[in-house]
């Protein structure tokens, strides 16, 4: 028996991505999984079955009913597999899949289906942008499947913009977490060390001042690097989010423990993120115990914390230091290459926190990723998670 090797359907359907389900049928195989495809009639006209049929070992169901088909119950058969992913998804499918229509052999799997989905939509970024593809998509997810959000690029209309399939690695990655399969990848072996969530800088024994952040973006990024092969420790200030198996987690809640904590780590890590909204002032002569009798006004005077980031940078640290710079609008780019290169970092992350749509508390974020030689790459709008293997895809290409 294949360790971690897992009953897999791949649905293909009538999308010019349609070329690229061979790449990732490739990877299934290759990790040890027995895949078995379904192509729709339209995905034909892009892909032959020969080629999955090749890759996979078994036959590719194409139809329902008739001579070709495998089974009179096909469907039920291939619903009893340990995970379904679709990919591409066109607007067409996913509208059907929504509306529990089931015309065709694939539609007819994802309703008999008890396993988690996982939908890879692919289409031009105008009809990934209308409301009722928008609205299809939001209802899939609030029904348990896991969507990978297409990426940017030039699409085959030939306009740019997003709504190409995400790449097969990258569909390929979020599998495997779906399974729950440790992937031995680009940064198998490599320690990383990530801040994540906002320290709390103490009035008296009930009240604080505080950064705002939920330390989404920090988990999204340990995640990643985890599911890539890394071995990742996390410094969490207040977080309220899950807890990864396989992840060490140390609790902090004020700058100084974060200090303390990095300083007690950091020498083990190859790899840095700060991804933590580290409090940037605290409160001068705070009481330890107690609470502060309300009044009218009270005055609190506000003292700088340590810059950690500084600090670190300057320290001869031999792993790579990625920063992260939430800014008020796109006009504080060039702030934040500046902190790029005043904090001694090998990389800077700007998001642009103006945006009530990204960001804090969201699940998506938007990105430009700046190093040191000035090659800067944007990350339009897309969740955290795939931000996060877009952010260590750069740092992968640098530590090899």
């Amino acid at each position: 028996m294949i360790p971690n090797r897992r009953h897999i359907v791949l649905g293909v359907t009538g999308s010019i991505a349609a070329v690229k389900a061979a790449a990732l049928a490739r990877l299934l195989v290759g990790a040890g999984h027995d895949l078995r495809a379904i192509q729709t009639a339209a995905s034909l006209h892009f892909i032959g079955p020969a080629a999955l049929a090749s890759l996979s070992g078994h036959p590719v169901a194409t139809q329902m009913f008739g001579e070709e088909a495998d089974a009179t119950f096909a469907h039920i058969d291939l619903a009893r597999s340990d995970l379904l992913v679709i990919a591409p998804a066109t607007a067409n499918t996913i509208g059907k899949m929504a509306a529990g229509i089931a015309d065709n052999l694939l539609l007819a799997t994802y309703l008999a289906a008890d396993c988690p989905v996982v939908v890879a939509p692919a289409m031009n970024h105008h009809m990934w942008h209308h409301p009722a593809v928008r609205d299809n998509v939001a209802l899939l997810a609030q029904r348990g499947a896991v969507i990978i959000p297409p990426g940017t690029g030039q699409l085959a209309c030939g306009e740019v913009g997003d709504g190409r399939m995400a790449e097969p690695d990258l569909i390929f990655r979020r599998i495997q977490e779906v399974l729950g399969v440790k992937f031995t990848g680009d940064l198998d072996g490599v320690r990383v060390l990530v801040t994540a969530g906002g320290t709390r800088e103490p009035i008296d024994s009930v009240r604080f001042i505080t950064n705002r952040s939920s330390g989404k973006m920090g988990f999204a990024l340990a995640e990643a690097a985890y599911s890539r092969g890394a071995e990742v420790t996390v410094i969490a200030a207040n977080c309220n989010l899950a807890q990864k198996q396989g992840i060490r987690y140390v609790n902090i809640v004020t700058s100084e423990e974060m200090h303390a904590a990095l300083e007690k780590e950091i020498d083990a890590a190859d790899v840095l993120f700060m991804a933590a909204a580290v409090s940037d002032y605290k409160v001068s002569g705070m009481q330890t115990m107690g609470k502060l009798e309300r009044k009218d006004k009270i005055d609190l005077q506000l003292i700088p914390t340590r810059d950690i980031v500084s600090s670190l940078g300057k320290n001869n640290i031999s792993g790579l230091k990625v920063g992260f710079a939430a800014e008020f609008g796109t006009a504080n780019l060039e702030r934040a290459r500046q902190k790029l290169r005043q904090k001694h970092l090998d990389m800077i992350v700007f998001n642009d926190i103006s945006r009530p749509d990204i960001g804090f508390e969201s699940d998506e974020n938007e990105i430009t990723i700046m190093t040191g030689d000035g090659r800067d790459v944007f990350v339009s709008k897309a969740s955290k998670e795939e931000c996060a293997h877009r952010i260590i895809d750069q740092v992968a290409a640098t530590l090899s």
